[in-house]
């Protein structure tokens, strides 16, 4: 599967997983756009909420389902497993499946970060 996501699918995504509690499994567009907004100090509208969310479905990325008159959502994977997930599709497309040559790219820019401090 593809789970590449674009700025406001990130935003959401980082939301839903920020949300997601055992206790409630499962969260409706008003908790999202609600958490969007304290944490993006920004004025999402409900309906911009809905479209990501919508597309993030499309895109197999959470599920939903219908109680009464409200939609529930639900994150697929967690945010670990998508970046696994992502991590896995960088090192086919660039180091050839090799994770050894992602990780040594990796180190080689944390060590160039460090060297600024």
């Amino acid at each position: 599967m593809d789970y590449r996501c674009g700025d406001l699918e990130n935003i959401v995504m980082n939301a839903v997983w920020s949300m997601e509690v055992p206790e409630q499994e499962y969260i409706c567009v008003c908790d999202v756009q609600e958490r969007i907004n304290f944490l993006e100090s920004k004025n999402w509208a409900y309906t911009t909420v809905k479209t990501v969310m919508d597309r993030l479905v499309e895109k197999a990325m959470i599920i939903r389902f219908k109680k009464g008159k409200k939609y529930f959502y639900k994150s697929v994977l967690s945010r670990e497993e998508m970046a696994e997930e992502a991590m896995k599709k960088l090192a086919k497309q660039y180091f050839h499946n090799d994770m050894t040559e992602l990780k040594k790219m990796a180190d080689a820019l944390c060590e160039k970060e460090l060297s600024k401090i």
